[in-house]
This record gives C-alpha cells, structure tokens and sequence, in this order.
C-alpha cells in the first residue's frame, strides 16, 4: 500500500449555539486533508506488545463522544478505563473538552490534555468502532507526531478488543503513522 504524509488545515467557522433566549456564537474548528509528497522518512508505526502504561512519552487512548449528564467522557472498558483509574479526572476533563468542541455523540476525531490523549473510534460506548472515526483520528494523530518528531506518541491498537473490529480491516488506517508513534497490543494469555 503506498502512503504518504497528510497535512491537516485548520479553518475556524462560526455556528450559532443557542442556548436560552439569546443565540451566541461559538467557532467550530474545520480540517480539510491535504496529501503531502513522500518526504522520505519513515512512514509506518512500531507495533508493540505489552502494557503500553508502562511506556513513556503521549499515552493515547481510543475512546467514543458519549458523555455523561455532568459532561464526563463515558471510559469504562479497556484503555480508556485503565486511564481513567489513572489519571483520576480525566473523563471530566476530556468531556468538557467534547462538549466544547462537537457535544454529545460528535465527532473531535483527537484530543489532548497534557500529556494524555484521546483518538476517537466511536460516538456511542456500546456500539462497534467505526472505520472512518479511525481514519480520521489516525490521519490527526499522523499530523501531530509528524510535526513532533522528538516525542513517542503510544496508542492502544485501534478499534480491536471493545471496537469489535478485526486487526486486518484496521492494519491498512494505521500505515499513515511515523515511526514516532507504538501501537500497543495486550499480551493475550491463555
């Protein structure tokens, strides 16, 4: 498969948000894909297995944009649960960040806070990952460590396990990231 690079524009657009009587106005954040040229560095991500959480460097997270009544980002199985046992906050943090940006059920595609992060694969936490939902925060994800070479971005493999996805229908989306970026399996036991 040939891939190259990508180059995320960023385009802010106003929307109007009301809220009681008054309409406000809120910026949305617009991105629009831009193929780059083969620069010809290394384009694939190192795969690796075992407990990411170990790892250092930016820990990703796959996550959905269901938030709770009180704005908490739903993390209540796999990665993003061991973050949120973690690092104890961030569902809310991550929430507000959701709600700001797209709301209940939209799309933010990739977030950080610090350095802890969130790759959107899904709207609902009981429905199957979404392709595109991947390929979207993937592309974002290659964006982001393309332009930060010096830092190891760690993600848990995308859309298996709770995604319900298989690894062959995902292993295509993930060949836009750079070395810089360690996709983590589980160790399966048996």
């Amino acid at each position: 498969m040939d891939t190259h690079p990508v180059r995320v524009v960023r385009g802010n657009i106003m929307r109007p948000v009301v809220k009681g009587a008054s309409p406000k106005f809120k910026f949305i954040t617009r991105y629009k894909i831009q193929i780059l040229p083969d620069f010809g560095g290394k384009i694939m991500p190192i795969l690796k297995t075992g407990e990411m959480f170990r790892s250092t460097g930016i820990i990703i997270v796959t996550t959905n944009s269901f938030l709770t009544s009180d704005e908490k980002l739903v993390m209540g199985r796999g990665a993003a649960r061991q973050l949120k046992l973690k690092v104890p906050g961030i569902d809310r943090i991550f929430g507000k960040v959701i709600y700001e940006t797209c709301g209940h059920l939209g799309r933010y595609g990739l977030i950080f806070n610090g350095k802890y992060g969130a790759a959107q694969v899904k709207c609902r936490f009981n429905e199957k990952a979404c392709l595109e939902l991947i390929k979207c925060s993937m592309t974002m994800l290659s964006i982001k460590a393309i332009n930060n070479r010096t830092n190891i971005f760690n993600i848990n493999y995308p859309g298996i396990g709770n995604g319900g996805l298989k690894e062959d229908q995902v292993k295509p989306i993930l060949a836009i990231l750079p070395d810089n970026v360690h996709v983590w399996k589980k160790k399966e036991v048996w």
